[in-house]
């Protein structure tokens, strides 16, 4: 949307009331402002572009958008005999209003509602009152009638978008605007062209999933984070281990900063609740070094005779084993942080 730079007046009334474009006017005929109801001046020289002027006092180009906008609407709504309107709406998925883990920007998808506006509007007319709210353009209807109200340079009132009212407000900033209108046979909502009040029919066809990533604690003690297999609709399905815990999966969005990963929330879990009883990972005297590219060693192995690297390790037969609280206890409270917000499933394997 662009405004026009020189905000020539290009329309005007005739003496029959009718919107005319200078291009089409006569000379010896009279026209006159849409807004002030002046007589106007036809400019058709041979170097700037044609254009209406007020003889004196010239009326602001915004109230003369506002003027040509309401009257040139009204007839093409009048004079068409199909008009499209294209509603945003949703299709989601069928079990949305019974999922715990239901993500609008995964589990729907936006889709436009089309309803021809003349099968149930006839008639539209000017400045018309109804419940104590004066529309621009109000569409006829016994029980359901439509504002279309033009937005120039004040978008409708609160009091009036809280109405309960239908609503559609064109946002208008040059004759362009108004033409591109006028010459389709749509009004398509978005950013210049919004709907209130207006009741949206979802669908609920929509097949997707979302993935789901599981820490899962093995009958052997071994742990594993598995972000390939599992969605939200079958996490609950298969179950492999003894303790596992399930969240959303976004490969984009890194979980869990304190505490490093999944992985790690995921054993000092099992920990605190008593299902694992040893782990390098927890361990005090596990060691990394950031700025070298190895494996985790454990610091005592020249002590005890462990291998040097975690990795290498058995840590249900490990003597040395001492656990980091304050790791596991940094990592359990982030988890149970992270779930008071968010969806999370825990398991535990009773049998």
């Amino acid at each position: 949307m662009k405004r026009n730079s020189h905000k020539y007046q290009h329309f005007a009334l005739d003496q029959d009331n009718n919107i005319v474009d200078i291009k089409n006017t006569v000379d010896n005929n009279k026209y006159y402002c849409p807004n002030c109801h002046a007589k106007m001046i036809l400019k058709r020289g041979q170097i700037r572009q044609w254009h209406f002027a007020h003889k004196t006092n010239k009326c602001s180009y915004d109230s003369y958008l506002h003027s040509i906008a309401k009257k040139m609407i009204a007839d093409w709504f009048n004079n068409n005999e199909h008009i499209t309107l294209k509603l945003n709406c949703e299709n989601k998925c069928r079990k949305y209003e019974k999922c715990k883990i239901y993500n609008k920007d995964i589990c729907s998808i936006p889709i436009k509602k089309t309803f021809d506006l003349k099968k149930y509007y006839k008639k539209c007319i000017l400045e018309h009152k109804y419940n104590g709210f004066v529309a621009d353009i109000y569409c006829e209807h016994k029980s359901a009638p439509i504002f279309i109200e033009i937005y120039v340079t004040h978008e409708c009132s609160l009091e009036k978008k809280n109405s309960g009212i239908h609503i559609i407000e064109l946002r208008i900033q040059s004759e362009e605007d108004i033409i591109n209108i006028i010459n389709s046979s749509e009004l398509i909502e978005n950013q210049n062209i919004q709907l209130y009040n207006f009741k949206r029919q979802e669908d609920t066809t929509y097949n997707t999933k979302q993935d789901i990533q599981k820490y899962i604690l093995f009958p052997s003690l071994k742990s594993h984070v598995d972000k390939v297999s599992y969605t939200c609709k079958n996490y609950d399905k298969i179950r492999k281990g003894i303790y596992e815990i399930s969240i959303p999966y976004d490969d984009c969005i890194p979980m869990f900063f304190d505490c490093g990963s999944l992985y790690t929330m995921g054993q000092a879990m099992a920990y605190h609740a008593g299902y694992l009883k040893k782990s390098c990972q927890l361990c005090k005297w596990q060691a990394k070094n950031d700025l070298m590219d190895e494996p985790p060693i454990c610091i005592l192995y020249k002590k005890c005779g462990n291998p040097k690297y975690c990795q290498d390790n058995i840590p249900a037969k490990c003597t040395m084993f001492k656990e980091n609280m304050n790791d596991i206890n940094k990592a359990v409270f982030e988890f149970k942080q992270y779930i008071k917000n968010n969806w999370a499933d825990i398991w535990i394997n009773n049998q």
